[in-house]
Order: C-alpha cells, then sequence, then structure tokens
C-alpha cells in the first residue's frame, strides 16, 4: 500500500496557530518535526526557529518538502526519513506532530492504528527523552482519539481547541513541568 503525503488541512494550519501562540516573541534554537508530510508546519515557524529537523516515515514526502524547502529558500530545515524517532538523535528545544489519527489499517498519513492513537501513544512515551531541558512538545489531538485519557495518562495540557462540523481538533502541550 502506497502511503500519500499529507496534504495541507484544518488540522495543519490549526496546529500552525498553536505553534505561533506557544513560541510568541521566543526565538527557538532547536525544534523537530515528526510527521511532516508537505513541510507546511515547518515552512511556517521556520522564521522563529534557528534549526529545525523535519522527519517523516514516508520517502516522497521527504524529497517533496525538501524540494519545497529549496524553492522557498528556508536554509535552516533538515529533512531526514524516519519512523518517528528512529533515526533522531540530540535533543531539541520543540518537537511538534500532526500524527495519524483516524483508527483502522489504511494509508500511514492517516490512519494512526487499529484504535487510531498507538502512534499516538509511542510518540508521547518516546517523546521526553529528546526533550532538551525547559523543552516542550506539541501535539496535535482529534475527537476521534481518546483525547481525555491521554491527557490524563501523559499529563498534557490543552492549549487549543478547535470546532469542525465532523470533528473537534484539540492542541496539546508536553513538558516535564506540565502539571
Amino acid at each position: 500500500m502506497e502511503t500519500k503525503i499529507y496534504p495541507p488541512n484544518e488540522d495543519s494550519y490549526f496546529l500552525i496557530d498553536c505553534l505561533k501562540k506557544e513560541i510568541g516573541n521566543r526565538r527557538i534554537k532547536t525544534a523537530l518535526e515528526i510527521g511532516t508530510g508537505s513541510g507546511i508546519v515547518s515552512f511556517s515557524i521556520a522564521s522563529f526557529v534557528d534549526k529545525i529537523l523535519a522527519v517523516d516515515i514516508n520517502p516522497k514526502a521527504i524529497e517533496f518538502a525538501q524540494e519545497k524547502a529549496e524553492l522557498m529558500g528556508l536554509k535552516n530545515i533538515e529533512f531526514r526519513v524516519s519512523n518517528l524517532f528512529e533515526n533522531v538523535s540530540g535533543k531539541f528545544d520543540l518537537i511538534f506532530f500532526n500524527p495519524p489519527y483516524l483508527p483502522g489499517r489504511g494509508d500511514l498519513s492517516c490512519t494512526g492504528g487499529k484504535r487510531g492513537q498507538e502512534i499516538i501513544e509511542k510518540f508521547l512515551s518516546e517523546v521526553c527523552n529528546y526533550l532538551n531541558e525547559g523543552g516542550e512538545a506539541i501535539i496535535l489531538l482529534s475527537s476521534f482519539n481518546r483525547y481525555k485519557e491521554l491527557e490524563k495518562k501523559f499529563g498534557l495540557k490543552l492549549i487549543g481547541k478547535n470546532r469542525l462540523w465532523f470533528e473537534s481538533l484539540y492542541c496539546y502541550k508536553y513538558s516535564e513541568k506540565t502539571e
């Protein structure tokens, strides 16, 4: 089964808005985007970040995003094929992820496992190993997920909510300080 390049949608733009609000006037030294897809989220915050590593499981997505970044003249984003943190080393000040969250089996750009959140759970269980002290992770969840269960299990803090006609989107922050 071929995995598509995830096109920018409402969830992408909502995550961008949440990231910009969270970053505010700060300058971020290092960031990591898991599941970059088309690259739109990294492109949108590139002016606030010194160095971004953008990874995706799909080599075609990485090739597409890299070509687009070159056309845009963005030199502070490195692209790499990686299944979550598999080909990532080091620690980051900001990690962000618009995960595949639909339940079922199918295109990896959309489906997050049988329950729709297996990939999310794997990400949340590993993300602390890749955050600098004082760093934070921002993740987008959907009403298709058991978001309240994930919030409680991983100590997530809600930072944004967007109701669409067919689902609600939630932006959560994870940090070692999150209570």
